[in-house]
């Protein structure tokens, strides 16, 4: 094992060979930050800068070197529209073959028949989901897929935390963590839609408090053996919640959304930010991660603390939506031109890219992935 190497079954290694390169593990985890320090603070031989490697590390005369994250990819899973159990497995056996690192479900309790909300993960603010559509659950459908997967990271993109109670989402994360054997990441956001939150009780305006107040209870139920805790919200003692995860301290948690007082909670309890990409450009993103991460500095968490990555819509169907991409804030065009517009992202910092494919059946998810797997990401590694 390398002696950088945080040597958990997750990331088996933070330095690893691709091609003479080497590529340091940006995974958020506490051991892969140290290592990633060790490594800034040693004075281990690094290769020479080669266009080859595409720039994964630079070394100048002076011995200082720049390093650029290890990228990774996800894609979203069929559980919108679908309810065929053979097309999420279909997808997730793919993602797994073909080389992506992570896959992911949505979350929705309940959807109105109607709703004024605004949605704000499109352009024009329209929903993008039509009435009458099934919409698998998220924890139910990655255990199902946990069970005949053996590498793929398995994410919630997002959790809408504010409508659970903390310690049953603590307890189902924990518990697909233990038998996915340390996959799971948590992506959580405060949600959206007023309409869902009135239909299951529970105060809409509220639901950035209660998350920041969540998200400190989970990671109490992830933790410590006996769970305390007093806030506004929850009221919590004498209580154990076990299993804790597998992952040690916890699974990754992902902080969507891209406001302001998403960008905050990201500094104080994120993992890493994951906000749409339609909704932000290159440079802006890398200003606001830079201000977060010193933000999280200054409350103690040490440096680099919160990763990127980035949710991205794709339509690289034979016959795409052009009107309702632009609309979306997809991407479409050649393989070529997409992996030129995320190598833009990539260099402001994102480590982990998830693909939400546009589709309107199996086939169209398949072909999307093919495509990215062929020609986006090996332009990317």
């Amino acid at each position: 094992m390398n002696p950088l190497s945080c040597g958990r079954v997750s990331c088996p290694s933070s330095i690893i060979s691709n091609s003479g390169c080497l590529r340091l593990c940006f995974r958020s985890c506490s051991c892969c930050i140290s290592a990633r320090n060790s490594l800034v603070s040693s004075a281990i031989d690094m290769p020479p800068y080669d266009e080859g490697c595409g720039g994964k590390y630079t070394r100048d005369a002076a011995a200082s070197c720049t390093m650029r994250p290890m990228i990774e990819f996800g894609v979203s899973l069929p559980t919108i529209g679908m309810d065929d159990p053979s097309a999420v497995r279909l997808v997730a056996e793919q993602a797994e073959t073909s080389g992506l690192d992570s896959v992911w479900a949505a979350d929705h309790i309940v959807l109105p028949t109607s709703h004024t909300s605004t949605y704000p993960y499109s352009a024009d603010g329209e929903f993008l989901i039509a009435p009458g559509l099934p919409f698998l659950d998220q924890f139910t459908t990655l255990a199902y897929v946990a069970g005949f997967t053996s590498r793929v990271k398995l994410g919630t993109a997002v959790t809408l935390l504010p409508l659970r109670h903390p310690l049953a989402a603590a307890k189902t994360t924990a518990t697909l963590d233990v038998l996915s054997g340390g996959r799971s990441i948590l992506g959580v956001a405060a949600g959206w839609l007023r309409e869902e939150f009135e239909a299951l009780g529970l105060d809409f305006d509220q639901r950035g408090a209660v998350l920041d107040e969540s998200l400190r209870l989970v990671r109490a139920a992830w933790t410590e053996q006996e769970v305390r805790f007093e806030g506004r919200f929850f009221d919590v003692s004498g209580v154990e919640s076990y299993p804790h995860p597998a992952q040690t301290p916890h699974p990754p948690i992902w902080i969507g959304g891209h406001t302001k007082p998403v960008m905050r909670r990201a500094a104080r309890y994120g993992d890493a930010w994951f906000p749409p990409l339609f909704a932000t450009t290159p440079q802006a993103l890398a200003e606001a991660h830079r201000a977060m991460n010193e933000e999280a500095a200054t409350a103690g968490r040490g440096n680099g603390a919160v990763a990127l990555s980035l949710r991205v819509l794709v339509d690289l169907r034979s016959d795409p939506d052009l009107a309702g991409a632009e609309k979306r804030g997809a991407l479409t065009g050649e393989p070529q031109r997409i992996a030129a517009t995320l190598a833009e992202y990539a260099e402001a910092g994102v480590s982990h890219f998830v693909f939400l494919p546009q589709a309107r059946s199996l086939a169209d998810v398949q072909r999307t992935i093919d495509l990215l797997s062929a020609k986006v990401v090996p332009e990317l590694r």
